[in-house]
């Protein structure tokens, strides 16, 4: 009898598991597994977290020739690539910023010859150079407050050269200021903006003088372009000898206007033309009964692009620099003016750009160097190439 009921319950019980479609087989596997994850794998996978800052930046090199042999190695009137027949270094660049909220950072460091040449200053040196550093504080939707050191609001050309499409840069971008330490505050309505900002000297990150430089911008964002109207200006510090004791001038007034605008061309939006205009504007007392002088430097450029592909692209750039008083930084020699074309093609294979350029740089005076060793041309002429790896 016992045997009988044994073998009835082990039958019903192979055809009850047989009509479940294997779940008592399922069963069986999570008794004897107890600890076997719902997902059925034998592999855990841990969720990457995304990376606390937000990072970007560059690295880009460079080599050219100016055609003039072993006469010189040195391209004339230029604060950015001013070296020549020989492979040369342009600069690593490295962002890290944050934003939470209504608060953020940026701190943006430089490596090499171009962060050195544009921050000159004790801030700088041939191993590292602070670019920018800063925090953002946003009140409200329409505004932004930013603290700290910042590039300029000012001109069409940035330092970083991923964010310029012709590689060398122009004697309006080289002679107008390069980055502001203070304070400003960017008011946002629709399409329209104003900025309003109080700094330090124009391109200094400390400051000994108590005069400050103030700042503005009046602009307009569309979805094909852009216009903007600048202003920067203050009392810069200087000082003259009187015999043998250092006085400081009583006024030493720069102020520089910018007109800054861009639009893009055709159905498909694969052209574009720029155009910046500057006027840079002093004022000298060595006292205060003294008449004042004046003197001026100004520049007008235009700039146009056309992405013939997705991989390849091809523009110019034109511009004239007026420099008759000759007070300007970053120009010299002694010529009144100058006219310089570049023509410049990209070449992209991902996030690299090569870049050829060819660069005629005319002068009203003969400034540059000839064949045979003599400063007694009018024109110079650069031939290079560039790649630029941006992240």
């Amino acid at each position: 009898m016992k045997k009988a009921l044994f073998l009835f319950l082990a039958i019903s019980s192979f055809n009850i598991a047989k009509a479940g479609d294997g779940k008592f087989k399922e069963k069986m596997k999570d008794f004897l597994n107890p600890m076997k994850d719902d997902t059925d794998s034998t592999t855990v996978v841990e969720e990457k977290k995304p990376f606390p800052i937000d990072i970007a930046g560059s690295v880009d090199v460079y080599t050219q020739t100016n055609f003039l042999g072993k006469v010189t190695n040195n391209v004339y009137h230029r604060a950015f690539y001013p070296k020549a027949n020989a492979f040369n270094l342009g600069m690593f660049n490295l962002m890290m910023s944050k934003k939470i909220g209504k608060v953020g950072f940026m701190a943006d460091i430089g490596f090499g010859p171009r962060a050195e040449a544009a921050n000159n200053t004790i801030y700088a040196n041939s191993i590292i150079a602070i670019k920018q550093l800063y925090v953002t504080y946003a009140p409200a939707e329409f505004v932004d407050i930013t603290f700290g050191n910042f590039s300029t609001f000012f001109g069409y050309e940035l330092i970083e050269p991923q964010n310029n499409f012709n590689y060398s840069t122009s004697l309006a971008f080289q002679n107008g200021p390069f980055y502001h330490t203070g304070i400003k505050a960017n008011f946002k309505k629709d399409k329209f903006n104003f900025l309003v900002g109080f700094f330090n000297d124009t391109d200094t990150k400390d400051d000994e003088d108590r005069n400050k430089y103030v700042g503005a911008q009046l602009g307009y964002t569309g979805d094909n372009g852009g216009v903007y109207v600048n202003f920067v200006g203050g009392n810069e510090p200087s000082t003259y000898m009187v015999g043998e004791d250092e006085i400081s001038a009583f006024k030493n007034y720069k102020h520089s206007y910018d007109l800054t605008g861009s639009i893009k061309l055709g159905e498909e939006k694969k052209g574009k033309l720029g155009v910046n205009a500057a006027l840079h504007s002093y004022r000298y007392k060595a006292l205060k009964d003294d008449e004042a002088s004046k003197a001026t430097y100004y520049t007008t450029y235009l700039y146009g692009q056309y992405d013939i592909t997705e991989r390849g692209s091809i523009g110019g750039r034109v511009g004239y620099f007026n420099d008759a008083d000759g007070v300007a930084a970053y120009v010299i020699g002694g010529a009144k003016s100058y006219l310089d074309f570049t023509l410049t093609a990209q070449a992209k294979i991902g996030n690299l750009r090569f870049i050829p350029e060819l660069r005629f740089d005319l002068a009203s005076e003969p400034v540059f160097f000839k064949r045979d060793g003599s400063v007694n041309s009018k024109l110079q002429t650069v031939l290079g190439m560039a790649a630029v790896y941006s992240f």
